[in-house]
Order: C-alpha cells, then structure tokens, then sequence
C-alpha cells in the first residue's frame, strides 16, 4: 500500500493544520497527503479541466444523475477536497461528511458554453457534471475535474466511464465499477521505480534567469471564477487523414509532425521571412513507459516534460523540423531525462522556483479520444477541452507566449489556441501549415506554405 505521507511534511500531523483559504478548516484525520509539485500547480487557481460533449438525442436527466454517482462511489478521490495552508501548499482531504454535490441540469442553448451553474469549489469537491439542455433533444454535457488529481489520460478515463455507467443504466444492465483507491502522482510512481534525479531537469535550453522579485504586497486574494474556452482549428477527416500519411512516408511521428507545424505556424507569425529563436515544452504521458506500466486513472499528472529548441526559418523543410524533434525526444526518453524531470519541478514552478520558463511555447497533444459509448439514439457529435480557474489569482509561475492543445475526436484533428503574438493570423498560420498538400514519394520532404 502506497506510503500516504510521502509528500507530507515530517510531523505535519503533530503540527496545527491551518484554516483553508476559503475560511474551511480541517484536522489532521482529513489529511490524505500532501499534493507533490506536479500536482502542487494547480492548487494556486483552483484549476478544473472540463471535457465537454455536444450531444444529439434526447439524454434521461435521472439516469445521467445515476451515472454521475456511481463515478463518484467508484472513484473516491472525486469527491475529494483541496486544503491550501498558509504557505500556499496544498492538501488532497478526505470527503466532506456531507454528501457530493449531484449534477446540475439548466435548459439553456447547448452550442454556447457557459459558466456551470453551480460554483466549483475545490474545498468542497473535485468533479462536478454541469448539463444544459436545449431545443430539439441537443444538449451540453461538461464534466469537470481538478487537475491536481487527474490530467488528460485520468480525465478521459473517467469520462468514458461515466458514459459506460449512463449507456448500462440505460439497458438496464448496470456493472458493478470499483471502488478504486486514491490515484498517486508521478513524483510518487518514480520514487516506486527508483527513478533518480540527474545533475540536469532537460530543459535548461529553454528556461531563463529568475527576474528580480517585485516588491513585496498583499495578496489581494481569488477572484471571481473564469472559463476558458480556446479557439479551435478543427480539420475534416481528410486533412486529419493527409496528416498521418506524411507521418507514415517520412517515417516521424504525427506528434513530431504537428509539433513542428506550430513551431512553423509561430515563427511565420513573429518574425515572417526570418529565422525565429523558439523554445517549446511539451508533457509526455509516461504510464506506459513505466514498468510495469501505470493505469490511466491510478495517476494524477504522469507526464514527464520534454524540451525542443530550434532556430525555425519557414523556408526550410517541415519533416527536417519534425525528424529533429523527434530525434531529441528519443535521446531524452533514452537516456531517462524525460522520466527524471518532474523531480525538478520546485526548481521551476511555485513560489521556491530558481528558475524561470516564462515565453516559452507550450505544446500538449492528447492524443485519439476515443468514441464513447451512449444508447441507441444518442450521439455525440463534438468534444472539445476547456478550462476554469475556480478562484484565479495573481500568477506566480512562468507563463507561455502561447499555448497549443491537439487532439483527434471522431477522425477529426483540432487544435486549440491560447494565446499568442498575433490570434487571428497564428490560427491561419497553424491552418495552413497543417493543409499544405503532402509531395509524392519521391520528394524528401514537404516544405509548408511561405
């Protein structure tokens, strides 16, 4: 059984435990552990990702809210809470003794996205499932949860388990599901697999001196809750298809290939026709790389981070970019840099970092989504990932010049944008570096568009 206090303080039961920053308190029976750095990220904001479906067909609201609580009972780290003590570190606390808090269900028009109905507070719960329901048996589906407890491979996970619970209950074939025990964070997993520090986190090419700290002032404490919804590019099946075909006859892989698509797509945007210094940073699920490997949601955040640095001019070749990205990760898995580096996360997030990543690119791609099961009648037809800072506040950690977030759902490839020099033309930079048509065979490689 894994050691529930390795990431506590010594003696943090014998020590006060401290009144939450929202006003709750809690004893030191509450206490599950305290969070690691990898999770630690996001207790600041009150960081929930949502995994939001566009639904079509008439969905039963009682069986949704059925579905919904069998996800809780089987994973309890759901209704979970997050304590933050007065240094600003966060605590993963048993459930609340009240009961969780139940799905909400609005009319409303399922095409926009909205703030959920009820207020997400991570000091009372961990996933929350928000519905609006539309004209014409449409629908919106949004299930949220913190990510200090789960990222896109755990988020996925659950989501396509809370559809396996609606579509059984459904049939009136309900499987029984768990109960699983509390997932484990990477830092935790290494430690497992004697997986030591190295001298270097593998990133130091793209990090920055410290700036000088700003003078001292008060913290004028959380604000309201914000939602992020990215601004998409979402190609058909054929483009997504053309994709990885180029992937095939260049042999890299389709992650190296829209990896250097975007790298293409932001140096065309801040500094066309000349050669632009870029420095990216992009996590990799290491479950299975692990041995033995991790299950999806026996993890909290399991990536290791990956760095990539290049002078990229447009006019050079877009698999060359990609073959060298590709070769640097394999030299980073191969010699265990990658699978080290979240042991060096203090030194370049939260308030201790020594170490700054400010400017760099931010890359995540998460990969196929896979089909979720509904009933007969019941189709999902869109899938996209948002954001929701539940109390945002002043940022203390390094922030990207932009962030790129892909994944394929339904045969289709979408890209998600945050942020940038210049929006609107980075979205139709990335566009047009991932439809430029793909060369014969014969051809070495497929320069993108100028």
């Amino acid at each position: 059984m894994p050691n529930r206090n390795v990431f506590g303080p010594r003696g943090f039961a014998r020590e006060p435990l401290l009144p939450h920053a929202c006003g709750v308190l809690w004893d030191a029976g509450d206490v599950v552990r305290l969070l690691a750095p990898s999770e630690q990220r996001f207790v600041r904001h009150g960081t929930y990702t949502g995994r939001s479906v566009a639904v079509a067909g008439r969905v039963d609201i009682p069986v949704l809210r059925a579905a919904f609580a069998t996800l809780l009972r089987a994973y309890p780290v759901l209704v979970c809470r997050i304590g933050i003590d007065e240094y600003g570190r966060g605590y993963l606390l048993r459930p609340a003794r009240s009961g969780p808090v139940e799905l909400c269900a609005r009319d409303g028009d399922p095409t926009e996205l909205t703030m959920p109905a009820l207020r997400l507070d991570p000091a009372e719960q961990l996933a929350y499932l928000d519905v609006v329901c539309g004209p014409g048996d449409l629908s919106r589906v949004t299930m949220y949860v913190h990510h200090g407890v789960a990222d896109a491979a755990h988020c996925v996970e659950l989501f396509a388990r809370f559809w396996d619970c609606y579509t059984d209950q459904i049939k009136c074939a309900p499987r029984a599901m768990g109960p699983f025990g509390y997932p484990m964070p990477l830092e935790w997993y290494a430690e497992q697999r004697g997986i030591a520090r190295h001298s270097h986190s593998g990133f130091e090419d793209v990090a920055r001196p410290l700036p000088p700290a700003n003078p001292a002032g008060e913290d004028d404490g959380p604000g309201e809750g914000v939602l992020v919804r990215p601004r998409r590019l979402r190609l058909d099946p054929a483009a997504t298809a053309r994709i990885v075909e180029l992937s095939k006859l260049h042999r890299v892989s389709v992650n190296a290939l829209l990896t250097a698509g975007m790298l293409r797509a932001y140096a065309a945007t801040a500094g066309p026709g000349v050669a632009v210094p870029v420095g990216c940073l992009y996590p990799v699920d290491l479950r299975a790389r692990l041995d033995p490997p991790v299950a999806a949601a026996a993890g909290t955040n399991m990536a290791g981070l990956a760095a990539f640095t290049a002078e990229v001019d447009t006019a050079d070749c877009i698999v060359e970019l990609a073959q060298r990205i590709s070769a640097r990760l394999r030299n980073d898995l191969d010699s265990g840099t990658v699978q080290q580096s979240v042991l060096h996360f203090p030194d370049y997030f939260g308030d201790n970092r020594i170490h700054s990543l400010a400017g760099h690119i931010a890359i995540t791609n998460t990969g196929v989504v896979p089909q979720f099961r509904t009933p007969a009648g019941v189709h999902i037809t869109d899938y996209e990932i948002v954001y929701l800072s539940a109390h945002p506040r002043r940022s203390l950690g390094p922030s990207a010049a932009v962030t790129f977030l892909a994944y394929t759902f339904a045969a289709r490839l979408t890209v998600a944008i945050l942020g940038g020099p210049d929006p609107a033309h980075l979205y139709e930079r990335v566009h047009a570096e991932l439809t430029a048509p793909i060369r014969p065979a014969s051809a070495p490689a497929m320069s993108g568009p100028s």
